[in-house]
């Protein structure tokens, strides 16, 4: 779970009724550095500043609010109910607690406890649509499809155009047979929300229910165009194309979710029955072996398994399979017939005449006849393929003569996803600028694009002078620090402060001490020791240019914090602030591009930051000096692409996201589908 959804309009704020708690600086500077990382997504790291603060005041709620918002971001569900637990215990007033806390206990599965939250929370905001979105989902959890269906009436009354509660409604009318109105809510959903690939996806699947699949399939191509790393949608589509009989169709797309998501049980058992049905045994074998790394028990799969090793004369293994199937389906005959035959092409022959037995004992009860069972495995193989419900079997199907079918989801209510303040704000396909580089001195996992364009030879340089402790990096991605990582930070800042009392007019020193606070998301104290980089006088010029990254990345907290106080009530002058720190920011990289002129990041990033208050004009040119630095600087391509297009000059920023996307940034057709003529 992604934090910067959960956490905006919550960092850093003043929960009612504990304001002025904080009387020491440091528990205060505790709590707002470990809301900066916590906000950039460094939960580990949020965690240790919380720690000190609890270990210092344990009074206080905010710590263990915060604290179990980032185990909630860890998956450590548990540990973050606790924590609420312990802020609620401390100020029960808080709503957002029981919100957080709500939203772990869903994940545990404790939906009338996550009821009982939203229900103590709702009665204090009961217009916040996050929680009643929750609370629809827990009783669609519970199977209370009537409570479900009250709580989706309130929810569009306060909010008419919010398309998942009627996404929701959908779901209810199908369980109510109700599939023209179930459609219905789902066209107009469409026309609020067209650019939503689920809402796509969901009209496609109730078409596909009423045996309408072209237009299923293309509903899914839909979803596809605005949702195009989501592995989700290619498996509905490789189902549809099954129900067409397009096998190759279903394998490409069987294929394509698979790297996208490798661990998808449901689509590797899915594309290891289709290989076996097209001869492809060892590499539906490999598919089988991690359906079974994932769910042991899978005995469809084992026994798949165990008929692909016998073709493929790994009778040790098969016989291993059928005696695992065997345990658990003693009746199971197939299994005996199919295992006494390995067992006597392995020379058991004792072993294989004990099977026979069972076979032969089995034909006297039937009167000599053994078909019925096998009949219907044949039936499952050989079936009429226009009816599909002979064809495919539900994910909770043990009948292990069904074993040969294809898989369909059935839960529809579990793929509904849990809201949280903030992640509602905007459902379209996310639009937005790529990120501006920043220095690290830690590296991150990139393919060999992404290492092309991070190389410059300024910063090399600099590398190469030998007064910093690690090597200069850069990165645009936030990479959350291991503990490692955290402890290693924190211990250079101890010896670089010893250095500078040595050797107080060093810049190396402070600059080194600087971003190690800026890792650490100490944005004040690295602010500053950029600041005395400069001053030292030696012309540093990555000093500008580390100090503009602390400045923006504490106008986006300071923004995000304003946002907040805005809905709230208690907005201030800060506009003001934003033109004042836009100023600043925009300062530092051009002294950075007068120093270092050859430094391609510089434009690169004040073109973000020009972008950001509507410059578009600005900020191509600033794009396009990048670009002549560095013509294989793909996020320059895609961000002028970007404000090209918002200055109306369509094709020209198409160019550019075409020229991004053939450099490696996927995600460039994807948007450029969006603002093709086409869809306009």
């Amino acid at each position: 779970m992604r934090l910067k959804s959960i956490v905006l309009g919550l960092v850093c704020l003043a929960v009612p009724g504990t304001s002025g708690l904080f009387a020491q600086i440091n528990t205060d500077r505790m709590m707002t550095v470990g809301c900066n990382a916590l906000y950039f997504e460094d939960y580990v790291l949020s965690i240790q500043y919380f720690n000190q603060v609890i270990n210092a005041k344990p009074y206080l709620n905010e710590p263990y609010f915060y604290r179990g918002v980032a185990k909630l971001s860890l998956e450590d569900y548990v540990g973050a109910e606790n924590d609420c637990s312990r802020a609620i215990s401390i100020n029960p007033y808080v709503v957002d607690c029981y919100q957080v806390r709500g939203l772990a206990r869903i994940m545990q599965g404790k939906y009338a406890d996550a009821i009982s939250d939203y229900r103590t929370a709702l009665r204090r905001n009961p217009e916040n649509r996050p929680m009643r979105h929750n609370l629809i989902l827990c009783y669609l959890r519970e199977e209370n499809p009537d409570q479900a269906w009250l709580e989706i009436d309130t929810l569009l009354r306060i909010a008419p155009k919010y398309t998942p509660a009627m996404s929701m409604r959908s779901h209810l009318l199908v369980e109510r047979q109700d599939t023209a109105a179930a459609l219905a809510v789902l066209d107009s959903a469409l026309v609020i929300e067209r650019f939503d690939a689920s809402l796509y996806r969901d009209r496609a699947m109730l078409k596909a229910m009423t045996g309408d699949y072209p237009d299923a399939e293309e509903d899914l191509n839909m979803s596809l165009r605005y949702s195009p790393e989501d592995a989700a949608y290619y498996i509905d589509r490789a189902l549809v194309r099954f129900y067409r009989n397009n096998l190759t169709g279903a394998m490409a797309d069987y294929d394509i979710a698979l790297e996208i998501e490798p661990g998808n049980v449901l689509g590797r058992y899915n594309r290891g029955i289709l290989r076996a049905q097209i001869g492809d045994d060892n590499r539906a074998i490999e598919d089988f072996d991690v359906v079974l790394d994932a769910e042991p028990d899978n005995m469809m799969a084992v026994f798949n398994r165990g008929l692909l090793r016998d073709k493929t004369g790994d009778l040790t293994g098969a016989v291993q399979d059928y005696t695992t199937v065997l345990a658990e389906y003693p009746n199971f005959i197939y299994g005996y017939e199919l295992r006494a035959a390995a067992r006597y092409l392995l020379g058991d022959k004792a072993g294989s005449e004990q099977d026979e037995l069972v076979v032969m004992r089995d034909r006297m009860a039937h009167f000599g006849n053994s078909g019925p069972q096998q009949s219907g495995a044949d039936d499952a193989e050989n079936g009429d393929k226009d009816d599909n419900s002979q064809r495919t079997r539900k994910e909770s199907d043990r009948n292990v003569w069904n074993y040969k079918k294809i898989v369909v989801s059935e839960n529809e209510s579990e793929r509904f996803s849990s809201e949280y303040r903030g992640k509602v704000q905007n459902r379209n396909v996310d639009v937005h600028p790529l990120s501006s580089y920043q220095f690290s001195w830690f590296a991150d996992a990139h393919n060999d694009v992404d290492r092309e364009v991070r190389f410059s030879m300024e910063v090399e340089t600099i590398n190469s002078v030998g007064g910093l402790p690690y090597r200069l990096l850069l990165t645009n991605k936030d990479l959350p620090l291991t503990e490692s990582q955290i402890k290693s930070l924190f211990d250079d800042v101890d010896r670089q402060t010893l250095l500078i009392e040595e050797e107080p007019d060093n810049p190396y020193h402070y600059f080194a001490r600087a971003l190690d606070f800026c890792l650490l998301q100490d944005f004040t104290n690295a602010e500053n020791d950029f600041t005395r980089s400069i001053l030292a006088g030696s012309g540093l010029w990555a000093a500008y240019f580390g100090r503009s990254i602390v400045r923006s990345r504490s106008e986006e907290m300071s923004k995000a914090e304003h946002t907040s106080d805005v809905r709230t009530g208690a907005g201030d002058m800060a506009g003001n602030s934003s033109s004042t720190h836009y100023q600043l920011i925009h300062n530092d990289l051009t002294k950075t591009i007068d120093m270092a002129p050859e430094f391609a990041y510089a434009y690169y990033n004040r073109g973000n930051l020009e972008s950001s208050v509507g410059d578009y004009r600005t900020a191509v040119a600033d794009y396009t000096s990048a670009i002549s630095l560095n013509e294989r600087f793909a996020e320059a391509y895609y961000n002028r692409g970007l404000a090209l297009v918002l200055m109306d000059r369509i094709e020209e920023g198409l160019d550019d996201f075409r020229k991004a996307g053939e450099l490696g940034i996927y995600s460039s057709y994807n948007v450029m589908k969006r603002f093709s003529p086409s869809d306009k």
